[in-house]
C-alpha cells in the first residue's frame, strides 16, 4: 500500500512531467552511434562524448563503446543570450568522431504527423561548419521532448 501511495504522489507531482533529458546530442550512422549525454542525467553532472562502432565483428567480442569528457574534447565558440551554447568546435587532435570539426545550432520548421494530420514542428541540429571529414558527424540531433501531444 506505501508503493501505490508513493507511485501516486510521485505522478501528481509537477515534477513527472518536467522535460528532463539525458542526452544533448546524438548520431547514428552504419558504423557509429555516439551521444553527448549528462553523466548524472537530467541535466546534471558533466557532459560525457559516448560512442559505439559498429560493423562486423567476431561473435565472441562485445561491442566496445568509449567516453570522453565534452570539455576536454570540445569548447564552446559561441552562446546565445541564455547562455545555451549555439556554436562549439572540437579539438583537432581529439580522438571521438567530431575530432576537428565546428557545429553550429540550426533550427528547421518542419512537421510531424500526428492523428493522420500534419502538425508544426521543428527539427533542432547541430551542423559541421568546418573541418567535416568523411568520417565526421555532419548532423547531431538535439534532444528534446517530441512526439503528439
Amino acid at each position: 500500500m506505501k508503493r501505490i501511495a508513493t507511485l501516486m504522489i510521485m505522478f501528481a507531482s509537477p515534477y513527472a512531467i518536467a522535460d528532463c533529458q539525458d542526452n544533448w546530442l546524438t548520431y547514428s550512422s552504419s558504423t557509429v552511434f555516439l551521444s553527448v549525454a549528462y553523466s548524472q542525467g537530467c541535466y546534471e553532472g558533466d557532459l560525457t562524448i559516448h560512442f559505439w562502432k559498429k560493423g562486423p565483428r567476431p561473435p565472441s567480442s562485445e561491442l566496445r563503446s568509449e567516453s570522453f569528457l565534452f570539455d576536454r574534447e570540445c569548447s564552446s565558440k559561441k552562446k546565445d543570450k541564455d547562455g545555451e551554447t549555439i556554436e562549439f568546435s572540437c579539438r583537432s587532435d581529439g580522438v571521438t568522431p567530431l575530432a576537428g570539426a565546428t557545429y553550429r545550432y540550426k533550427i528547421v520548421k518542419t512537421t510531424i504527423r500526428c492523428n493522420g494530420i500534419d502538425e508544426p514542428d521543428w527539427d533542432r541540429s547541430f551542423r559541421c561548419i568546418r573541418g567535416c571529414g568523411p568520417a565526421t558527424p555532419k548532423k547531431l540531433r538535439v534532444s528534446h521532448g517530441e512526439g503528439c501531444s
